[in-house]
């Protein structure tokens, strides 16, 4: 293992750790009843910007040094795929505070499913952190790590059927209320199989080094 390998892992752990401060103030503004969303969405927003910027000085990075590593192409999936759950985890915060401030429409199972949900991303998530770190430890336990955002996200998809059947059955609610809690929902399972992409490809990373 090279140590352009260990810096770039390094950085990938920063970056999921911000991630994670993000999922952190969501699942708050899920939770809290008294929550500020447009100060909530703006702290989320931030967090993206800055996760923008470090894929970008990552990415450049990763290309500076591709002759002296062996994957930079999972490399830059993993990149990819951070900047992309980050970017979900903003628009689903947005979308949820339009949800309390204009449409003013709740549904206590349709949100205790979206915490459980968020729940799940946070635990995924905590576990894709662990196994970065651990690619320079054991590839095994990474591996084993990374299995479990697998599982993890099955445990997602699952709940977001149950979501989309419940919120069918909120037809009353108006156009307006449907679509927007889709979307939030969308956005938290589409999180879910961007973090499976990510533990495919520390899966691979650790194929490689056993």
């Amino acid at each position: 293992m090279s140590l352009p390998e260990v810096s770039i892992e390094e950085q990938l752990q920063y970056i999921a750790n911000q991630i994670l401060d993000q999922l952190r103030i969501l699942y708050q503004q899920f939770t809290e009843n008294n929550a500020n969303h447009t100060q909530v969405y703006s702290k989320i927003d931030g967090i993206k910007s800055s996760v923008e910027d470090l894929k970008y000085k990552l990415g450049e990075y990763i290309f500076r040094v591709a002759e002296g590593i062996n994957n930079k192409e999972l490399y830059l999936d993993i990149l990819s795929d951070f900047e992309k759950i980050s970017q979900n985890i903003s628009a689903a915060s947005y979308r949820f505070g339009v949800l309390n401030n204009v449409i003013k429409v709740y549904d206590n199972v349709l949100q205790n499913l979206s915490i459980t949900i968020t729940e799940k991303l946070i635990a995924a998530l905590m576990n894709t952190i662990e196994a970065i770190r651990l690619l320079s430890v054991s590839s095994k336990k990474a591996s084993e790590k990374a299995r479990n955002v697998i599982k993890i996200e099955e445990e997602v998809d699952d709940l977001y059927r149950n979501f989309e059947v419940k919120l069918f059955e909120r037809e009353q609610s108006g156009i307006a209320y449907i679509l927007l809690t889709k979307d939030v929902a969308d956005r938290l399972e589409d999180c879910a199989d961007l973090l499976r992409n990510v533990a495919n490809s520390i899966l691979y990373i650790s194929f490689l080094r056993e």
